[in-house]
């Protein structure tokens, strides 16, 4: 009795050894796969994170944080102790590479220009090379 029931486990756990296994890719941690949108502009950096440093802040500024959100490198001059790299911060939904002047689908868009300055939608002017804060628009 004793020796059927080794020779049982054996055969189980030799089975089970000897098994391929099925283990699966997890997948991105983030459903959406972050990574070449349509809407991406050239020059657009992947893996930003919200509040981190960058240097992108004059040309090809937009890059997509996890998840896919859109982003941009903004520099905030004079302050306070002087840090000399930009941040990134939250964009408005990107439309890709657009001509200046061309007509935009609407407020809160950004673009970016064919020779990489950073654009907004200024509703009926179109397409405009700046950026637009809280405290308004600053052309580039």
């Amino acid at each position: 009795m004793f020796r059927e029931l080794t020779i049982a486990v054996a055969a189980v756990a030799a089975a089970v050894a000897l098994a391929p296994s099925a283990s699966a890719d997890p997948g991105p941690m983030y459903p959406d796969n972050p990574g070449r949108y349509p809407t991406d502009p050239p020059g657009t950096v992947y893996g930003a994170a919200l509040s981190g440093p960058c240097d992108n802040y004059q040309l090809f500024t937009f890059g997509r944080g996890r998840g896919g959100q859109p982003m941009v490198c903004h520099y905030i001059p004079n302050q306070w102790p002087p840090v000399y790299t930009g941040f990134w911060v939250n964009s408005y939904p990107l439309f890709g590479q657009q001509d200046i002047g061309a007509p935009c689908p609407g407020p809160k868009s950004a673009a970016q220009a064919p020779d990489g300055r950073p654009m907004v939608c200024l509703g009926a002017q179109g397409w405009q090379p700046g950026t637009l804060t809280g405290a308004g628009f600053f052309p580039g």
